[in-house]
């Protein structure tokens, strides 16, 4: 049986290559031969082993997809790439959004206010430099690091605070830190002219959330950050971001949300999430958590 201390050393190993040495190198090649690398590697079921590990089991007790094992293989290449991503950004920025990145769907203002929105599905990381080259810098309000780290490991700790200065990079702006509620936070921020960027598809307690279906099963999402950008007069811009894993393009669509209502908005941002996930289920980063989603199929 295998000692305590040799399971601990292995994983920390393993979080060593798969947060830091794997996606800096990948990064030092040209993206098409990253790609092929990444699927490749993608059949060794030792990636991001916990989560792939939750997502199968929970899958596969929600029969949402035919191939267990196709579905994790192609959710390891995903994450592969995501991790890849924050370096490739301040690494090849401008060269590769010019090259690799396309935008579709409606137009988008000039300047703030304005509120996108958007899911955990796809690899996504791109929308962020593609805002900040059109001069709309998100602001990213995050959660104090010090109480969601205090059981990570040291390579977790450090990748997560490493992650958190890129995405200020990449978005052109520091994070805003706060240790509780965000809305008041954006509210401001939104009434000030300023643009902002929230993840909204987010298991939720709320009472009085908004019925949808995602993959024909019954969830609620929060209206929270819905109800902020309507009440605040903020255009509101729902978006999907992904990469082709075929051809590498990644693909960034928006959608602005229609009205001033803000549970009718939480269902269009539901069907817009919807059919991403109808698109590739292994897109969606949540399936580890499934059962906060649907509680009713667990």
């Amino acid at each position: 049986m295998r000692s305590k201390p040799y399971r601990k050393w292995k994983r920390q190993l393993r979080e060593l290559v798969e947060l830091f040495l794997l996606p800096v190198f990948a990064t030092l090649l040209p993206w098409r031969w990253s790609l092929r690398l990444f699927r490749w590697l993608s059949r060794w079921p030792g990636w991001y082993r916990e989560e792939i590990e939750l997502s199968m089991n929970h899958v596969r007790a929600l029969g949402v997809v035919d191939d267990v094992e196709a579905f994790a293989r192609r959710l390891r290449w995903r994450l592969l790439v995501e991790h890849m991503d924050c370096y490739l950004v301040p690494m090849r920025g401008r060269r590769f959004l010019r090259r690799w990145v396309r935008a579709h769907g409606d137009p988008l203002p000039e300047k703030g206010p304005v509120l996108f929105i958007g899911t955990h599905h796809g690899c996504g990381y791109w929308f962020l430099p593609y805002v900040k080259s059109l001069a709309l810098c998100p602001n990213i309000v995050a959660p104090r690091l010090g109480p969601l780290l205090s059981r990570s490991s040291l390579q977790g700790n450090l990748y997560v605070r490493l992650r958190h200065k890129l995405i200020a990079y990449a978005a052109g702006r520091a994070l805003v830190y706060k240790g509780g509620s965000a809305g008041e936070a954006i509210r401001q921020m939104l009434n000030e002219g300023e643009v902002c960027f929230g993840l909204c598809d987010m298991p939720t307690n709320r009472s009085d959330a908004v019925p949808v279906s995602l993959l024909g099963m019954r969830t609620k999402l929060a209206q929270n950050m819905f109800e902020i950008g309507v009440q605040t007069g903020a255009p509101i811009y729902l978006f999907t971001s992904d990469t082709d894993l075929q051809t590498g393009v990644r693909h960034i669509h928006f959608q602005r949300a229609d009205g001033d209502n803000p549970d009718a908005i939480v269902r269009q941002f539901a069907n817009l999430l919807n059919l991403a996930m109808l698109r590739d289920p292994a897109g969606w980063r949540f399936w580890s958590i499934a059962p906060s989603f649907f509680p009713e199929r667990f």
